[in-house]
């Protein structure tokens, strides 16, 4: 018999795409259900991603809940930065609730809690859930498509092919950082370059103004085949959220930046891990530190390949899912 699930996050073109992204794998594995979005903020560009839903609503934040239990929920599985108990406290009564957090920061009122930060265990969320909450914390629970660990690679020729991507919204220009340093420096005639401009990044325009006379790079504006562009990366430079976590299935070492702050400690991870370099923002504008960087992964390219497949579960996504079935198994 299939159940009501209720997606609650914020998506828009300063935060979240990397939510909605995330959100998008799990509930594939839910087709068979009633699927809903409730949201206070979605861009309209993403709209296009949320093909599974059977309706969207948007919002004010205070009247979330109540929107929510207008579909007579057995599942709420809510990613979304700025909730917590006060939200969960409302629909807690009448529906299982599932949280994916990031942050460990808050109190949130749920039945199930998922949290990918390698650092995370039982202990660090004691007294912010109810005592009978499941946790699935650490490195066995990620948000990662198990395609990424099957990836075939397609051999590099002469250059190697470097992936650049900053997220879908992309808020410190990173993208737009990189590809003036590359063009100025004429580092693509060393590296071949690919830049994922994602749906809500600001400088798509100007990007494509810059990149398209260089033949040697090419520019996609979102990306819904990024296997396929992960066969044919060898390197890459981006941020440390959910593309960080793909990458790192998919074994490519990469030019590291925290660009919000539910990236902050990720740096540790690569360095401690020893599986690519951790640069400041202000950094991916020095083409200079850019090609030492890209020389550096490319000398070392199998200790940090190696290095990468030792880091999470490449079953983690499966295990999400499983638990999440079988928080929905107690609503028959």
């Amino acid at each position: 018999m299939s159940k009501n699930i209720v997606v609650v996050l914020k998506a828009d073109k300063d935060i979240g795409t990397g939510h909605l992204m995330r959100v998008k794998g799990i509930i594939r594995h839910f087709s068979q259900d009633n699927l809903y979005l409730v949201s206070d903020s979605l861009a309209k560009e993403l709209y296009p991603l949320c093909s599974e839903y059977k309706k969207i609503v948007v919002t004010e934040k205070e009247n979330l809940a109540s929107e929510c239990l207008k579909f007579k929920p057995d599942l709420v599985l809510e990613d979304h930065y700025f909730l917590d108990e006060n939200f969960e406290k409302d629909i807690y009564p009448f529906t299982k609730v599932a949280i994916i957090d990031d942050l460990c920061e808050v109190k949130h009122q749920c039945h199930l809690l998922f949290g990918q930060a390698l650092s995370r265990n039982a202990e660090s969320y004691k007294g912010k859930v109810p005592v009978d909450c499941r946790l699935c914390v650490g490195k066995s629970v990620n948000y990662i498509k198990e395609c990424f660990s099957q990836i075939k690679k397609v051999p590099c020729n002469e250059k190697n092919r470097v992936l650049v991507n900053f997220g879908g919204a992309d808020p410190v220009h990173g993208c737009l950082m990189c590809a003036k340093a590359i063009v100025e420096s004429k580092l693509y005639l060393e590296y071949h370059f690919t830049f994922i401009s994602g749906m809500s990044n600001p400088d798509h325009d100007k990007l494509k103004e810059l990149l398209s006379p260089v033949k040697e790079i090419t520019l996609y504006h979102h990306c819904e085949n990024i296997t396929d562009i992960f066969a044919n990366t060898d390197l890459a430079i981006g941020a440390c959220g959910g593309m960080f976590n793909e990458r790192v299935i998919a074994s490519i070492p990469a030019i590291n930046a925290e660009i919000a702050d539910n990236q902050a400690g990720v740096g540790n991870l690569v360095r401690g891990a020893k599986i690519g370099l951790v640069f400041k923002v202000s950094e991916l504008s020095d083409a200079a530190k850019l090609k030492a960087g890209l020389d550096e992964l490319r000398t070392h390219f199998d200790e940090y390949a190696n290095n990468c497949k030792n880091v999470y579960d490449p079953n983690g996504l499966l295990n999400v899912v499983t638990a999440i079935k079988e928080l929905l198994d107690q609503c028959n």
